[in-house]
């Protein structure tokens, strides 16, 4: 019998990639409240990396917890080692140890590796503003990995430049980044179809595999950038079932994961809904 779950969805697919990015020993942080991140976070500590370090809400390391919109603060101040202000954090761990990965969600990414949480089109008066890059241009070129996920693979999402540069990989090979005193790691990039990686600056991004049911003409038909498809494409490991049983069971039982994939004008909706069932499960 399989060990792999034929039953999951498109944002559990794309969680479970992202955790499996995740090694143990890495040491990680979460700018933002992105809920697909943190699920990741705590699926890979409670499965494959136990020894895992992350710093979220000032809380540090805290113990796994199930994932709320209402309780989650005060769940990974509870469950935290210690309590450290953004100064703190910068020295500790930008300027000290040095921070692995933090998978970030974004408007727009391009063949350069450049993404963009900022606007879409004209700065001035823009067709959408997104909530902006906060620590993201300085600390994305720090982080041994660059990480960013999608819910949505398409020419809009993956163009051929962003309209807004809010972060970018500065120097990408390896040899570049340990002259400049960084450590060497590529760009990901984990869509709701596939998984692209960058490893050189002058290169395109290579297809490094397709998820379940998605053919190779599906990626490149829907990407605005050029693509390296050379040799055998393999496809995605499947999500096991006890990835989606602890997912579903343990760390998010409400569906949190799920938020980055519903359209905007349905998200006031699903999280009345989930604000429901945490109150009722608390009681009230």
């Amino acid at each position: 019998m399989s060990k792999y779950s034929e039953d999951y969805t498109p944002a559990e697919m794309v969680c479970v990639a992202v955790a499996r990015e995740i090694e143990d020993g890495d040491i990680l942080i979460l700018g933002s409240f992105t809920p697909l991140a943190f699920v990741s976070y705590i699926l890979a500590k409670v499965t494959h990396a136990p020894n895992i370090m992350y710093m979220a809400y000032s809380s540090v390391d805290a113990l796994p917890f199930q994932l709320t919109f209402a309780t989650y603060e005060a769940a990974a101040t509870k469950g935290g080692v210690a309590r450290w202000n953004m100064t703190e954090c910068i020295h500790s761990l930008y300027l000290g140890v040095g921070v692995d990965v933090e998978p970030i969600s974004s408007i727009q990414a391009d063949g350069y590796g450049n993404i963009n949480i900022s606007v879409v089109g004209d700065y001035q008066k823009p067709m959408l503003r997104g909530p902006g890059g906060a620590g993201a241009p300085e600390v994305v070129k720090m982080h041994r990995k660059m990480l960013a996920y999608f819910a949505n693979h398409n020419k809009r999402t993956l163009v051929p430049k962003v309209d807004f540069v809010t972060g970018t990989r500065w120097k990408i090979s390896s040899q570049e980044r340990l002259k400049a005193g960084l450590r060497p790691g590529p760009i990901k990039l984990i869509t709701n179809l596939a998984v692209l990686v960058k490893e050189e600056e002058g290169r395109p991004f290579r297809l490094a595999s397709v998820h379940p049911g998605v053919a190779v003409k599906d990626v490149v038909d829907n990407t605005g950038f050029e693509l390296d498809t050379s040799g055998d494409v393999p496809e995605t490991e499947r999500p096991t079932k006890e990835q989606i049983r602890i997912l579903r069971e343990q760390v998010d039982p409400y569906g949190m994961v799920a938020f980055d994939f519903i359209p905007g004008k349905e998200r006031p909706a699903y999280l009345k809904s989930i604000l429901e069932k945490e109150l009722q499960a608390l009681g009230y």
